[in-house]
């Protein structure tokens, strides 16, 4: 933007420079050719009344008597009356001349051969070049303070909402001096100070809600533990440990809640992918059982594939529910690595999502019949924050995919899957970990 404005400002300077230099040679030229021209006339009158006055009575006049009227570096042509021409000083016939008609002595003709006016014009010339560089070179400093007036504001005004894309919420105190820069940087503090007070009152609620969600869950917790310690039905154990396990996994959710996520502190250890994966199988299989379900998953990663348990166990519980709550058949999970691109699918064997959300299918709101429209738009945003991205494959049946890292099929992102059928090819060679 500084090199644009630089060159239409310097542009337009030059351009009324160069229309003034040549109204000034133009003005030059008229004006000392009609001053020389005056000058030149107003000696050869002189001459005449010189002439007139000393042959008036029709004496001849010779040679000898107009080289003592002669002005230096003139000549004089003088044509008397019986047709005699007289010629006296320089040899030079070009230049401003001027002509007098005396009665009695003839027809005067006065010839300025100094070169004056052609002297004046360069001298002229040379002012004029020499004051339109000046102007040039005043107008090119005045064109980069300008420019850089202009546009220093504006790039300064570009990081600062930079800053605040990236979650820097200081108001900046910079003001430049021009009004609707001014205007410009006062309503992006004043948008700085609410986005801060309703990310400061949507932390306090969040806070509020994870710390009253904690007294209940320690309860709860408790009652658990002492269920898994009945010494008399395993059964009760089992399913108390379980139920357990789930409540210290949600109350983990409720501490991360309650953790700055700016902190070192919220950074969680990354655990390997088969453990995520085989956990969220645990969690989901007692429901798929009891709606007559199959639940099962392929891995093709190797054993050392880590990954972040929390937002990654998220996205998962978010599909494995969504085929659980609109899909049909069996439900499978796929974990591999093709070209580099880490990913997790979950595909069903049901009819598929309707076209008239197929589109919106990750957008909060948007949801097929009995659902909330939470699900998948919360499980997109879990997978963005770990740097990854949800896709649907294809609308029939459902099919969608997590990537953890790296992009493939960008055309399907956002809906604009199509109808495909899985085949066998889709599963060769791959290590079947579980199968309800």
């Amino acid at each position: 933007m500084r090199r644009k404005i630089l060159q239409t400002t310097l542009g337009v300077s030059l351009v009324m420079i160069a229309l003034m230099t040549a109204a000034m040679f133009w003005g030059d030229w008229v004006g000392t050719a009609a001053n020389t021209q005056g000058q030149v006339e107003t000696q050869a009158d002189g001459v005449a009344m010189k002439l007139h006055a000393q042959f008036h009575d029709g004496d001849s006049v010779t040679s000898a008597e107009l080289e003592g009227l002669l002005p230096a570096e003139h000549r004089i042509e003088l044509v008397t009356p019986d047709g005699t021409k007289l010629v006296v000083g320089s040899d030079e016939t070009s230049g401003p001349a001027a002509q007098e008609v005396i009665d009695g002595v003839g027809t005067l003709r006065l010839i300025d051969t100094t070169g004056t006016l052609q002297s004046n014009h360069l001298n002229a010339n040379a002012t004029i070049v020499g004051i339109g560089l000046v102007l040039a070179l005043i107008a090119t400093v005045l064109a980069l303070r300008t420019s850089r007036r202009l546009t220093t504001p504006i790039e300064e005004l570009a990081a600062h909402a930079e800053r605040l894309g990236s979650g820097d919420l200081r108001p900046s105190d910079n003001r430049y001096g021009i009004a609707e820069l001014d205007r410009l940087a006062d309503s992006m503090d004043a948008s700085v100070l609410r986005i801060a007070a309703l990310l400061a009152e949507e932390r306090r609620m969040t806070l509020d809600a994870s710390h009253q969600l904690k007294t209940p869950l320690t309860a709860l917790s408790l009652r658990l533990e002492e269920l898994a310690a009945w010494p008399d039905d395993a059964e009760v154990r089992a399913e108390a440990q379980s139920a357990l396990d789930q409540v210290e996994r949600l109350a983990g959710v409720v501490d991360e809640l309650l953790l700055d996520r700016r902190s070192p502190v919220a950074k969680r250890p990354r655990e390997p992918i088969r453990q995520v994966i085989d956990q969220q199988l645990q969690e989901w299989k007692p429901a798929f059982h009891a709606a007559a379900r199959s639940l099962q998953a392929r891995i093709d990663l190797p054993s050392t594939t880590d990954v972040d348990p929390g937002p990654v166990g998220q996205v998962m519980a978010a599909l494995i529910e969504n085929s659980l709550l609109h899909g049909s058949g069996v439900t499978t999970v796929e974990a591999h690595r093709p070209n580099g691109t880490t990913w997790i699918e979950v595909f069903d064997e049901g009819a598929g999502i309707p076209d008239a959300i197929a589109a919106d299918v990750f957008e909060r709101d948007v949801s097929g019949a009995g659902g909330t429209g939470l699900g998948l738009a919360a499980a997109q945003d879990a997978a963005v924050s770990v740097g990854g991205r949800l896709a649907l494959v294809s609308r029939r049946p459902a099919h969608f995919r997590f990537f953890l890292n790296g992009w493939e099929d960008p055309a399907a992102i956002g809906g604009e899957a199509e109808e495909r059928p899985e085949t066998d090819s889709d599963h060769v060679g791959r290590d079947v970990v579980s199968d309800g």
